[in-house]
């Protein structure tokens, strides 16, 4: 993906959005300025091909043109700051509000950035504002100066996205403004998990290699299921297989195109995560796609986790390992709770469609064009 799409500032807006489509209901003659111009919108970011930027800008720009605005993809780099914006002075300078997700500035930048594009919007679903712990089992890093970078960089913008309410009460006060939109789903192409009775069960396993290490931590538990009779297999779809030696298990390369029929072909998913400051900030994403397959989930009720999944409805929490002992063995053997934690699952998921998604966020967009 190039640091500039869609370049220039064609002229006037042509017609709102169609019915049917994520911007319908934002604004009805779509988004404009003064003389009918196009706004253009700049979404920024340190390197668009990570997942955050797939799936949550990606995830808006359909939104943004059918509702009439061009959209500019920044990519600013992770090299050297100060030079990454001077670097990329044209791009943002020709945008109407930057949309800057995961990025926080230093106050040199923000000054600079400010004279070039004045209107600001901040999208995060990580808790940027620590250090992701650097090896498993380490505390995150709450040093004083990265939480100050981010508390500025919140208070410069007229608008904090965050993916979560557990995300937003971390941000609190910061923000002069602060709304909360989950990371979304296509609900449309997620195909329903059939959830039929087998003899042995699929877990499921979503996400990054790098976070591998939440789910090795399940595997005493996993083994100690497999020596009291329980019949099932783990499916990882990732890039790589964790350490669950003496658990089956079986690695399922990730794909864009393939990830949504992988998961309905499994029964349950898990979703285990230690409890600390990192992962308090998580988007509970792997849930919102366990729902949208219509999977019941096995969930540690840490951060977004505990809104994601409804404990005895579309799934259940477990802290201990005896917890998730216990959760998982009734899950294992009980098919008809899973169709039925199952079906509430998918019923549950369409707060998480990506159409409602591109419709509240447009509209955030909208009200903050029209108050320019």
């Amino acid at each position: 993906m190039t640091s500039m799409e869609h370049a220039g500032r064609p002229g006037t807006n042509a017609s709102g959005s169609r019915p049917g489509d994520p911007a319908r209901g934002a604004s009805r003659a779509g988004l404009s300025l003064a003389g009918g111009r196009r706004p253009v919108v700049g979404l920024v970011a340190h390197d668009p091909a990570v997942p955050s930027f797939r799936l949550r800008m990606a995830a808006l720009r359909p939104a943004l043109e059918e509702s009439g605005a061009v959209v500019r993809t920044v990519a600013l780099g992770r090299g050297r700051e100060w030079v990454r914006v001077v670097r990329r002075r044209a791009d943002l300078a020709a945008c109407d509000l930057l949309v800057f997700q995961q990025v926080k500035l230093l106050a040199g930048e923000r000054a600079f950035v400010l004279r070039l594009c004045p209107s600001w919007v901040l999208d995060v679903d990580d808790a940027i504002m620590f250090r992701r712990p650097r090896t498993r089992g380490a505390p995150p890093s709450t040093s004083g100066w990265r939480l100050r970078r981010f508390r500025r960089m919140a208070r410069r913008c007229r608008l904090v996205v965050a993916g979560s309410q557990s995300l937003r009460s971390m941000i609190g006060p910061a923000a002069s403004r602060l709304e909360v939109l989950f990371t979304p789903v296509d609900l449309a192409s997620y195909p329903a998990a059939a959830l039929p009775a087998r003899d042995r069960v699929r877990f499921a396993w979503i996400g990054l290699g790098s976070n591998l290490c939440y789910l090795e931590d399940l595997a005493p538990v996993l083994r100690a299921m497999r020596e009291a009779g329980h019949e099932f297999e783990v499916r990882v779809i990732s890039d790589r297989l964790p350490d669950l030696a003496g658990v089956p298990t079986t690695l399922v390369p990730w794909s864009a195109s393939t990830e949504a029929a992988e998961l309905a072909g499994c029964d349950v998913g898990l979703a285990p995560l230690a409890d600390d400051l990192w992962t308090r900030g998580k988007a509970a994403y792997r849930c919102v796609q366990y729902a949208a397959a219509g999977l019941p989930t096995v969930a540690s009720p840490v951060g977004a986790n505990s809104e994601v999944v409804a404990d005895g409805v579309t799934g259940l929490w477990a802290t201990s390992p005896d917890d998730w002992r216990r959760a998982l063995s009734r899950l294992c053997g009980d098919a008809a709770l899973r169709r039925r934690m199952g079906a509430a699952a998918r019923a549950a998921a369409g707060r998480f469609d990506i159409r409602e998604y591109g419709r509240r966020y447009l509209a955030l967009i909208d009200e903050l064009m029209s108050s320019r």
